[in-house]
C-alpha cells in the first residue's frame, strides 16, 4: 500500500514534520496569543540581540538558546520581537510531531503513531504555550527527542548519541528548569548505552552544552553554575 511506503520512509516524515514546523511558524507570526512573560521579557530580550545590544539580551534567569533563536527571526525576518518568539516556539510545537511519531511506533505500531501525532496537534495546551511564545515547546521537544534516542540506543541504532546529544542541548539552553532534566535523560542514555564510549560523550556534551548559561551567572553572582536558583539554593545550604 502506498501509505505503508510513505511511513517506512525516514525522508518523507521527516518532510512532513518540517512542513508541519514551518506551517505552524507562519501561523505564530501572523496570530500570538497575548503573554505578559513575552511581552515583558522574551519579546524585547529577542529585539535587543537583533540590535546587539547583548547587555540586555541575556539574563542568567532565561536560558540562552530562546533569545538567540528569536532574535534570529528578528534580524532575518524583520519580525518584531513578540511575533518572533510566538513564530520560533510554534516551529518547535511542530518539530514534536517527529519523534511523538517514532516513540509511539516503536512502542505500538503505524496505527497507534498516526493517531498519537493527531490529538497532540489537536492538544489546545501545547500550542497555547507555542502561540504565547513561550519556551515550554522546547522542553517537550527535548525531552521527547531524548526518549527517542534512548529506546533508540537500546534497539542498537545508529545515530542514536547524536539524537541525545541534540536532545540534552535543547534541555540545556532553552529553559532553565530543564537542567536536570537534561541531566537524568543523560544518565539514562549512559545507562542504556551500557556506560560506553557515547553514553560519557552525551554526559560531556551537557556539561559543555551549560557553560554559557555559568558564564552568565558567574557575571552576574561570581558563582560558575548554570543558573542562579543554584546559587540561592547553596547559599541556604552552606550559608554565605
Amino acid at each position: 500500500m502506498t501509505y505503508r511506503k510513505i511511513l517506512d520512509s525516514p525522508w518523507a516524515i521527516i518532510a512532513t514534520a518540517a512542513v508541519i514546523s514551518i506551517a505552524a511558524a507562519v501561523l505564530g507570526a501572523f496570530n500570538p496569543l497575548l503573554s505578559t512573560d513575552t511581552a515583558c521579557r522574551y519579546a524585547p530580550m529577542a529585539e535587543a540581540f537583533a540590535a546587539g545590544n547583548w547587555l540586555d539580551a541575556f539574563h542568567p534567569r532565561f536560558a540562552v538558546g530562546g533569545t538567540c533563536i528569536s532574535g534570529l527571526a528578528v534580524l532575518i525576518f524583520g519580525l518584531d520581537g513578540y511575533s518572533a518568539c510566538s513564530a520560533t516556539s510554534m516551529f518547535a510545537w511542530g518539530l514534536c510531531t517527529l519523534p511523538i511519531f517514532y516513540i509511539t511506533r516503536r512502542l505500538f505500531d503505524d496505527r497507534a503513531a498516526l493517531f498519537a501525532v493527531a490529538f497532540y496537534l489537536l492538544c489546545p495546551m501545547p500550542m497555547t504555550w507555542a502561540l504565547k511564545g513561550l519556551r515550554e515547546p522546547y522542553k517537550v521537544l527535548g525531552l521527547l527527542l531524548a526518549a527517542d534516542a534512548i529506546l533508540r540506543c537500546r534497539s542498537s541504532e545508529k545515530n542514536a548519541s547524536i539524537e541525545a546529544i541534540f536532545a540534552i542541548v535543547l534541555l540545556a539552553i532553552f529553559k532553565c528548569d530543564a537542567i536536570i532534566l537534561g541531566f537524568m535523560a543523560a544518565l539514562a542514555f549512559l545507562v542504556a548505552s551500557r556506560f560506553s564510549a557515547r553514553g560519557w560523550i552525551v554526559l560531556g556534551a551537557k556539561f559543555l552544552a551549560l557553560q554559557p548559561m555559568c558564564f552568565l551567572v558567574w557575571q552576574w553572582t561570581d558563582w560558575w553554575l548554570p543558573a542562579p536558583h543554584y546559587v540561592t539554593l547553596l547559599k541556604k545550604l552552606f550559608g554565605g
